[in-house]
């Protein structure tokens, strides 16, 4: 509809509108002075619909108990482009203040907490062959064995006794004696150990009980199963 406004000043001015329950949808000012002509206007439409609901400052006033708005955000100016509109962000929360992060001053414990377990996995890791002294860990795997054979013989001329399981200790003497004069075990050092502990106990059993000696094979694979996983 068209509205005719007669303002104070003496200007007078028309324009189209169309009422939202009866009332002005938006402010109108005098194109002259620039008075406020909302309330005339909204008197012109309250005699055209004299139904409608209370005046727009009934509303400002209900409005107007509402909680209070949260404190303002930093204001932050968009480009040219954006037609002088205002988008208001949050400041950045500073670093010190983020939840759950550790001290500074745990960062070395934390660091030594988790390299741990691998320092501790490749301390338990076997040496390469370049790590280790391979010649002297073959000598002492032969000295270990010598004496453990001879402990099992000289214990058999001793009491007269023949027990095949103490093959047990030359396998055990062999790996033993590869991996302290080596200085550190490897595979290899347990496979030649393995093989000089064999050796060693089948000529033991050999002397303490001839040629049946071959039916002892639990007794050679233990000694080579310790020795192997001792020195390697």
């Amino acid at each position: 509809m068209e509205m005719k406004i007669a303002c104070d000043c003496g200007q007078k001015y028309a324009f189209d509108v169309e009422p939202v329950n009866g009332r002005m949808p938006a402010a109108v000012n005098c194109p002259a002075c620039g008075a406020d002509g909302t309330r005339a206007a909204n008197e012109i439409l309250t005699q055209v619909f004299p139904d409608a609901p209370p005046p727009l400052s009934v509303a400002v006033a209900v409005e107007s108990a509402a909680p209070p708005a949260p404190p303002p955000l930093s204001p932050i100016a968009p480009p040219a482009s954006a037609g002088g509109l205002r988008i208001n962000r949050a400041a950045p929360a500073p670093m010190a203040a983020t939840a759950g992060e550790p001290p500074l001053s745990a960062a070395p414990r934390l660091i030594t907490a988790m390299r741990s377990p691998a320092i501790a996995a490749a301390a338990a890791k076997p040496k390469d062959d370049g790590e280790i002294n391979l010649g002297l860990g073959i000598l002492g795997a032969i000295l270990g064995a010598a004496l453990g054979a001879g402990l099992m013989y000289g214990f058999f001329v001793w009491a007269d006794f023949r027990f095949p399981l103490m093959g047990t200790g030359i396998g055990a003497l062999t790996g033993l004696g590869a991996r302290i004069l080596a200085k550190g075990t490897a595979t290899t050092l347990g496979v030649i150990a393995g093989i000089i502990a064999l050796l060693s106990t089948a000529g033991t059993l050999h002397l303490m009980f001839g040629d049946i000696a071959a039916l002892f094979l639990i007794s050679m694979a233990v000694s080579v199963s310790f020795a192997y996983k001792i020195a390697g």
